[in-house]
């Protein structure tokens, strides 16, 4: 067993589709909080704003762990400007909201930057599948 696929990491696989998850979390939170406030008043106690920044920690951890890596081994613009752009827009619809009160950002920037990184982080998965695919072929 090599030292690659030991037990002590996850695959590169892994932190991808652990991105995809946690990206598309934030836009069902983003898209179903609204409809779900109404019914469940104890969610109005969880400040919107912090759930935004507590979600946004691991989405943007779990893209650096796995499409920086795949980014040096790929090359991949579309992975790189997706990225960035679905982190930043992510960002900014926190920041906005937490430090200038700006919730018209919210949804849209959200629903934006979590589609630019669902699709950064499933173009990067393939990409590495690839990868892999053409580096077990014998030449």
């Amino acid at each position: 067993m090599s030292a690659h696929h030991g037990h002590d990491h996850p695959p590169r696989s892994a932190w991808d589709k652990l991105g995809i998850f946690a990206s598309a979390a934030c836009l069902v939170h983003c898209l179903a909080l609204p409809l779900l406030i109404p019914l469940l008043p104890a969610l109005a106690l969880i400040p919107h704003t912090g759930v935004h920044a507590l979600l946004l920690v691991p989405v943007v951890l779990l893209s650096l762990l796995a499409l920086l890596p795949g980014y040096r081994r790929h090359r991949s613009r579309y992975v790189g400007v997706a990225a960035i752009a679905g982190v930043s827009l992510c960002s900014i619809a926190v920041g906005a909201e937490a430090l200038f009160h700006i919730e018209s950002l919210d949804v849209p920037f959200t629903v934006a930057g979590g589609l630019l990184l669902v699709s950064a982080h499933w173009v990067n998965l393939r990409r590495m599948r690839s990868q892999t695919d053409l580096q077990a072929c014998p030449a």
